[in-house]
């Protein structure tokens, strides 16, 4: 049972989760990336942390590069381009409505929805199954921080998934249509595209993910050969019953959410597989670009931050029970950051820092768009 904290998790706990923060370190070493993981390591107290910086002339890296996390969110990145592979070759339809490929009935509100609006965000459906403004729901969020148990535990399983999106709750979010950043949409979208192509998960991601993208190390479930590397689940910020940096058990997500967050995956194969997606986020520029977008917008999988400097970032973060990641797209240097924890903590605002840190050590547009990015 993993936790990747919902809206009202994110109210309750994220004051908390940020007090005490020590100052940064400044970063004038020759590897900056060296700098952030000694800050996450010493400062911050992060048995475990990765960092690879992708520029267009290579890749540096920090830390144990092969090192296995549980990256949470990022996983939604890693899936994408395996569901629009499938559409292109004619597999699934994105632009038709979820009812036709859902694994259990939904109700009739849910003929509006397509898989390309849950891919998206774009369907309506809220972020998890919790009412901020529900008393039992937040007596729940609270108890699962503190000690550290599923925020999920409900709806793990598929009928019990089914059931909350049966609910009434459910279909008022779908019927106001309102676009939000949902996990409960990606997990549906997950399950659908499983039962149309009679495939597991694990299968269609190394078919369609691993395989193209030369990926390695990672996983829904590591081999025999890869968990000797897998860091332990660590408890940071939260839950806070363990003291920080200790172990954590082990909860794996159940079969309903598995498609929205459970992949492990490497520093040296995050760099692998984002260095292909610029013309993803080139594309969600083309649509808007950043310069008209407000700080803290949603533009497909990743959300806009406006850094002091008045540069501006796409990225995503993951919070997992027992993992922290992040990685920024930053468009007019041609830079990409991941950071992966192995710590139960809400992904730290100082990630930004560094993300703003590195990018300004690299003049805008310094390399021409037509140099290609060294291969590893």
């Amino acid at each position: 049972m993993q936790m990747n904290p919902s809206l009202l998790t994110q109210i309750v706990f994220i004051a908390l989760a940020f007090a005490g923060c020590t100052a940064l370190p400044t970063l004038e070493s020759d590897s900056p990336e060296e700098e952030i993981v000694r800050y996450y390591e010493v400062d911050e107290g992060v048995p475990h942390c990765s960092v690879a910086c992708v520029r267009r002339d290579g890749v540096t890296f920090a830390g144990d590069p092969h090192a296995l996390y549980r990256v949470g969110s990022l996983t939604k990145l890693f899936m994408r381009p395996a569901f629009m592979r499938l559409h292109a070759a004619g597999r699934i339809d994105i632009d038709s409505s979820i009812v036709r490929y859902a694994p259990f009935s939904l109700p009739e509100e849910y003929g509006s929805v397509t898989l390309r609006s849950l891919l998206e965000s774009t369907s309506g459906l809220p972020r998890d199954f919790l009412n901020p403004w529900n008393p039992v729901d937040v007596c729940t969020a609270v108890l699962c921080g503190f000690c550290g148990i599923s925020l999920y535990g409900s709806f793990e399983d598929i009928p019990g998934f089914a059931e909350e999106l049966r609910s009434c709750r459910s279909r008022r979010h779908v019927r106001e249509g309102m676009p939000q950043y949902s996990n409960v949409g990606f997990a549906l979208l997950a399950l659908s595209v499983e039962k149309s192509m009679g495939r597991s998960l694990d299968e269609i991601f190394m078919e369609e993910v691993a395989r193209p993208h030369h990926l390695v190390e990672t996983a829904f479930k590591p081999s025999a050969v890869d968990v000797s590397r897998v860091t332990p689940p660590c408890a940071g910020g939260l839950p806070w019953i363990y003291p920080k940096g200790s172990v954590v058990p082990e909860h794996p997500l159940g079969p309903s959410l598995r498609g929205m967050g459970a992949l492990f995956s490497s520093a040296a194969d995050c760099a692998r597989f984002f260095a292909d997606e610029w013309p993803y986020v080139d594309s969600l520029m083309e649509e808007k670009p950043l310069s008209l977008c407000s700080d803290g917008e949603d533009r497909g999988l990743l959300r806009v931050k406006k850094l002091p400097s008045g540069r501006s970032i796409l990225f995503r973060t993951g919070m997992i029970y027992g993992g922290t990641s992040f990685v920024s797209f930053e468009p007019s240097s041609r830079t990409i950051l991941i950071i992966l924890r192995n710590v139960t903590s809400w992904p730290s605002k100082d990630d930004f820092v560094f993300a703003e840190r590195i990018s300004a050590m690299i003049p805008e547009r310094l390399i021409p768009d037509d140099v290609p990015c060294e291969r590893y």
